[in-house]
């Protein structure tokens, strides 16, 4: 086997493996992006301890039948692999809102927990809140009653508190 098909048949063997792993990975067509965006990219990935690669489409259609991947169908255009080793939110977040100020870039699908998504649903899934966020949505709901039930009896405080002094001066008229 030629050295170059060698390496590009390792290559992809290695890419396999990080798919694998990863908790979940998006592929993108990045057209359009200029290198400090795909470097902002990066390094913010890279803060949530994800990646970004770029890489030619037959070396990834390689890498994703290695993995048993077969959703994607056949890649067109430059396309762009992120995954996410830690937080499997990570990836789709950050292409999500890079999406929003770049309306030409393509998401051409997602995995999550093993399941693909297309890009609607990777859209609906990315724009939901993070984990913290539905926390706080979650307890913010479960106190509202409460709070509720609070500002009520807050409110009629204020009211027999303001009817107190006026009583208390009618009674102080009649025993005069």
């Amino acid at each position: 086997m030629k050295k170059i098909i060698q390496y590009k048949d390792n290559f992809s063997s290695e890419i396999s493996e990080k798919i694998k792993s990863a908790k979940s990975f998006i592929i993108f067509e990045y057209s359009g992006l200029d290198a400090k965006e795909m470097t902002t990219l990066r390094k913010t990935l890279f803060k949530t301890q994800s990646n970004v690669m770029v890489l030619k489409n037959n070396i990834l259609q390689r890498a994703l039948d290695k993995a048993n991947i077969k959703d994607f169908g056949d890649l067109v255009g430059p396309n762009a692999i992120a995954w996410g080793n830690e937080d499997e939110m990570a990836p789709l977040k950050e292409i999500y809102n890079l999406l929003k100020d770049h309306d030409f870039l393509k998401i051409k699908g997602s995995y999550l927990e093993n399941k693909f998504l297309d890009e609607a649903k990777t859209k609906s899934i990315a724009a939901l809140p993070g984990r913290d966020g539905l926390y706080s949505m979650f307890l913010s709901c479960l106190t509202a009653p409460i709070r509720g039930v609070l500002y009520a009896l807050k409110a009629v405080e204020e009211k027999k508190g303001t009817e107190q002094p006026a009583a208390a001066v009618t009674q102080e008229t009649q025993t005069q």
